[in-house]
């Protein structure tokens, strides 16, 4: 997401929409400190079964990445990528005022260790014709059933949208909310779509009825932009940060904060990402102070359990994701095994081993600038998207290689 002040984009290019593939891009890798490539054996059908059983983790120090397509589209700086839930589109908002769409095809489940996923452009979704009168958009999110978006932008509006129902080009939303008196930074649903949220650099939260499409309360608390936010599992509880380096917690249903907490006390580090790990026990953060820090946030004051260094982030809200290496339920309960993955102002892809925080992969991307956004595919994790910046507006969809790692039987 580009930063709340002193920002410059790109002036507009004459790029247009298209899709590169880069089936012949390299795989590299690293493993004990030595780069190398990463093949996965093909099986025979009916070796399948005994090896899935036998299959219990895939071991991080074996993850390779590589670049499958190229987006582009947007001509000033990307602000932000998501996937939708169910995995078939994928949408990035930009500076240059517009929403661009893909459909994503995913191969046959017995092929996806050979081929990649097939990415068509679907829409295009702009608030009026005029290029002079469009204004950036900060955010986007999806409700659950992937059927409809919305977007926050710099006009201090959310816009509501519905791509499956748009034709190429759609200039008018179906909705609009009205409630901040300045830039919408951050939205986010509920776990099941009735309830929204928005941050602003009004520096408060807003929580909206979605169906009804009606203000339900305002959050004060914050002293600087609302930079991010989301929803704890059950959607109980709301989570936010901001600039002003706090954390706050807070009841859904009565707006009561909860909790307060500083991410560095030593630095007063501006919070640029926030998101509650899948099993809720956890928070994720990033700051600029170029640390990612996992929190036990059910201790008195909040408790950093781990952190992640070695990329650069001072400038830019850039998200981290974690991509879960083990698909068995009796883990749910643990933050181990698993990979996190963050852009960099370096223009590097990093990797950590969550559980170790050692790094296990640092790759230069094909961006030319910053990575500003990251999204990691709901339904194939091995498939995540990058977005670029200022010289480099593009999006970038890469596949994530994994060697398994096998458990005695």
């Amino acid at each position: 997401m580009r930063p709340p002040n002193g920002y410059q984009a790109n002036s507009p290019t004459d790029a247009g929409k298209s899709t590169t593939n880069e089936d012949d891009g390299e795989e590299t890798g690293v493993e004990n400190s030595a780069n190398r490539p990463v093949k996965r054996l093909l099986r025979d059908e009916e070796d399948e079964e005994e090896e899935e059983r036998k299959t219990r983790f895939l071991d991080p120090q074996r993850a390779c990445t590589r670049v499958t397509h190229t987006l582009k589209g947007h001509s000033r700086s990307i602000s932000s990528i998501y996937f939708s839930p169910d995995g078939t589109k994928l949408s990035s908002s930009s500076a240059d005022g517009v929403i661009l769409i893909w459909k994503i095809i995913l191969p046959d489940k017995k092929q996806r260790d050979r081929l990649s996923a097939q990415v068509e452009f679907l829409t295009k979704l702009m608030d009026g014709e005029e290029v002079e009168s469009r204004q950036g958009i900060n955010d986007l999110a999806w409700t659950p059933d992937s059927e409809y978006l919305v977007s926050g932008s710099d006009d201090h509006t959310i816009h509501v949208w519905a791509p499956s129902q748009s034709e190429m080009t759609t200039t008018t939303p179906i909705r609009k909310l009205v409630g901040h008196s300045h830039c919408v930074y951050c939205v986010k649903f509920n776990p099941i779509g009735t309830v929204l949220i928005s941050g602003s650099f009004d520096e408060t939260i807003k929580v909206w009825d979605f169906l009804g499409g009606k203000l339900l309360r305002t959050l004060p608390g914050h002293s600087e932009v609302v930079s991010c936010l989301d929803f704890s599992r059950d959607g109980s509880v709301i989570v936010s940060a901001s600039f002003d380096g706090f954390i706050r917690m807070w009841d859904t249903t009565s707006g009561q904060c909860l909790k307060t907490m500083v991410v560095a006390q030593e630095t007063n580090a501006p919070v640029t990402f926030i998101t509650f790990t899948p099993n809720s026990r956890y928070l994720i953060t990033c700051s600029l102070d170029s640390t990612v820090r996992i929190w036990d946030y059910r201790s008195k004051e909040g408790t950093v359990v781990k952190s992640y260094t070695g990329h650069s982030n001072v400038k830019y809200s850039i998200p981290a994701r974690v991509v879960s290496l083990t698909s068995n339920d009796e883990l749910d309960n643990t933050i181990g095994n698993d990979l996190v993955l963050m852009g960099s102002e370096d223009g590097s892809l990093y990797i950590w081993d969550l559980q170790s925080r050692e790094l296990v992969s640092r790759k230069s991307s094909s961006h030319q600038d910053s990575i500003i956004g990251i999204s990691i595919h709901p339904i194939d994790s091995s498939i995540f998207a990058t977005a670029g910046i200022d010289k480099d507006p593009t999006i970038k969809i890469c596949s994530l290689s994994l060697t398994p790692h096998h458990q005695p039987a």
